[in-house]
């Protein structure tokens, strides 16, 4: 499917202002990926069809999971605002034919992130997060050091959203924690 009949699908799936966000992610995942190497018709792909399970309902979401026997590190009702990542993988294949395994995983990866994280997984997530409508607490730097390098954005990103968790009393996805650490070694074994 080409990138304009997944727009047009897309935007028929989504309000208007998560089609906004998904156009947003898209076109900051494809800078990222060019500036980093990356494949951007690929980051562009993923950054377009990220959320494509977004509105769908926690309900409807929880049964396409257990039909396709998704498998969770927790109880899925604890964490519910993960769930749409894993099932935007399923949509993407049933909807949108993407066939791509390192595209479906980016889907999958850009609301928990994970331990190995490819290139176009930290592009895709970190696009998520510092596109244009989102704003929070230490976005300007975490988009400044986007520009210069993943590792240390995401790390930045990773450490202001657990706190956020951590402050509300959420569970943390133990991807996300996984993520946060082998990011942190790398980036500390870069600076030792």
């Amino acid at each position: 499917m080409k990138i304009d009949s997944m727009k047009l699908k897309l935007k028929n799936m989504l309000d208007q202002e998560r089609w906004n966000h998904s156009l947003n992610t898209s076109q900051i995942a494809y800078e990222l990926a060019i500036r980093f190497g990356a494949d951007s018709n690929k980051a562009r792909i993923a950054g377009l069809l990220h959320d494509c399970a977004k509105n769908i309902t926690f309900k409807k979401l929880r049964e396409i999971a257990i039909i396709h026997k998704i498998k969770f590190d927790v109880k899925i009702d604890n964490i519910p605002k993960v769930l749409h990542s894993f099932v935007g993988e399923i949509i993407a294949m049933q909807e949108f034919k993407i066939r791509e395994a390192d595209i479906l995983q980016a889907i999958r990866l850009h609301s928990t992130g994970g331990a190995n994280m490819s290139i176009l997984d930290k592009i895709v997530y970190l696009s998520d997060k510092i596109e244009p409508l989102r704003n929070f607490k230490g976005i300007t730097k975490i988009r400044q050091m986007a520009l210069k390098d993943l590792d240390k954005a995401i790390l930045m990103l990773l450490d202001e959203g657990l706190i956020s968790l951590i402050q509300k009393g959420l569970l943390i996805y133990p991807a996300t924690m996984e993520a946060r650490n082998e990011i942190l070694s790398k980036v500390v074994l870069v600076d030792a």
